[in-house]
């Protein structure tokens, strides 16, 4: 579901986490376009914001990598974790920055 927030059950050593910010209105794909979240303490330099906002999940603050997003299968979606459609404007203006440069 979009702008939901799910375990990584692939590469959940560097991105324990998926951000889903596909339509639902597709939900009968078998894909979904996620974006992987990043543990801030884990980012070297000084992040982005704009491109990669900052979200706390489960007490921990990690970065929406929006340049890493990519469609994976529904199946590598582990359990929801949490909603995050409160952030739903700042999630499509890193995705419109991405896209537009603005």
């Amino acid at each position: 579901m979009q702008y939901r927030v799910y375990r990584n059950t692939g590469n959940n050593n560097d991105y324990p986490y998926l951000l889903d910010v596909q339509s639902d209105i597709f939900n009968a794909l078998s894909t979904r376009l996620v974006v992987p979240l990043l543990l801030l303490k884990k980012f070297k330099g000084k992040p982005s914001l704009k491109l990669c906002p900052v979200l706390n999940i489960e007490g921990e603050d990690y970065l929406i990598m929006t340049h890493e997003m990519a469609s994976v299968r529904q199946s590598l979606l582990g359990s929801e974790v949490v909603s995050v459609a409160n952030h739903r404007a700042v999630i499509k203006n890193a995705i419109d920055f991405l896209m537009d440069g603005f």
